[in-house]
């Protein structure tokens, strides 16, 4: 049997396993998981930074910014807001861009070399 066939075979019986193991999507499951205050370590920031996480109810509040920034930060706020409910756009404006950059990967991680927009 030569590499590509061999290589195809297990390539094959792994997708099987997979089959057997993966869980039929269930809405509820995922709602119940996915619902609440999430927290996450920032390397970066070196902190641990609680929010929740956006829904497609937070997009008319978000497309309310003139800009692709000014939607970016209210996505971010939103997400701040509902594990703080203290934060402010105005406390986002306010920070410096090496801690704001991490923050808004946080919500929105775009892969290296990706364009938006």
């Amino acid at each position: 049997m030569g590499k590509v066939e061999e290589f195809k075979r297990k390539l094959e019986k792994y997708e099987e396993q997979q089959k057997r193991v993966a869980k039929l999507f269930d809405v509820k499951e995922v709602l119940q998981k996915s619902g609440g205050i999430r927290e996450k370590y920032v390397p970066k920031l070196d902190m641990v930074v609680r929010y929740g996480p956006l829904t497609i109810d937070d997009l008319p509040e978000i497309r309310k910014g003139a800009t692709d920034e000014e939607k970016a930060l209210r996505a971010l706020w939103i997400a701040l807001r509902k594990a703080d409910p203290t934060v402010t756009l105005e406390d986002l404006r306010k920070l410096p861009l090496e801690v704001l950059t991490p923050l808004l990967d946080l919500i929105s991680p775009l892969p290296p070399g990706s364009k938006t927009g």
